[in-house]
């Protein structure tokens, strides 16, 4: 069993969703928010890793990155698309101002866990002028979290956690960039978790290759497939 964090939460969000999604073959149509997430995701990893910290430089790698489908008409997409030209502005703006640097950009991580694989891709690390290390993780939503949200972000310590098996890496500070709503937000990284992390990740895989997929109707209001899924208490919402 590959796990990776997307399935790993999946599968915590509710079991049936997993085998709709990995083992039915279900997509999840792209929406606006989902396809200006990912646009401004590559955008970045495009300008951070081109040499050429220009504006006309980040305008070339929007472009270049812009997915356009989701948008429910053009003027929705221009809209999007003028609200992802101010936040990269803006992003750029501070990143010239970092006294840290850059070591790595969609750095992937594989460990195993057991009879499984763990995979991963980290948004970013950074290493400051003291020497640590910082995993960072780039958001698009309109909101920022507190630091105790960043400190227990099961995402972020599924990050950490590859870094130090896979990578030899010790982070000292896990980030969540939140490249609209503005600020960056920063913890402390606790390893203490790691033990239950791990033990918790590996029961997900066994139940995955056990094709344990009994429905957690607790998630069906937030569920892409709460309209037709079977087992949806959510129907019609």
């Amino acid at each position: 069993m590959e796990l990776s964090y997307t399935r790993y939460r999946i599968y915590r969000e509710c079991p049936w969703k997993y085998k709709l999604i990995f083992q039915d073959g279900r997509r999840i149509p792209p929406t606006a928010k989902s396809s200006f997430g990912l646009s401004l995701h590559r955008a970045l990893e495009a300008w951070l890793s081109g040499g050429d910290d220009s504006e006309d430089a980040l305008s070339r790698a929007l472009r270049a990155a812009w997915r356009g489908d989701g948008y429910p008409d053009e003027d929705a997409e221009s809209r999007w698309y003028s609200k992802a030209e101010r936040a990269l502005l803006r992003f750029r703006d501070e990143e010239l101002s970092r006294r840290s640097r850059v070591i790595a950009l969609e750095k992937e991580f594989i460990w195993e866990l057991g009879p499984h694989t763990v995979r991963g891709m980290i948004d970013r690390i950074d290493q400051g002028p003291d020497g640590a290390y910082e995993l960072i993780d780039y958001k698009t939503g309109p909101s920022a979290p507190t630091p105790a949200q960043v400190a227990a972000d099961a995402q972020l310590r599924f990050y950490a956690l590859g870094a130090r098996r896979a990578l030899g890496l010790s982070p000292a500070t896990v980030t969540v960039d939140c490249v609209v709503a503005g600020p960056r937000v920063s913890a402390a990284y606790d390893p203490s978790g790691e033990a239950a992390l791990t033990a918790d990740a590996s029961a997900v895989a066994d139940a995955i290759e056990r094709a344990s997929f009994s429905p957690d109707t607790s998630y069906c209001p937030r569920c892409d497939f709460r309209r037709d899924c079977a087992h949806s208490t959510a129907v019609g919402g």
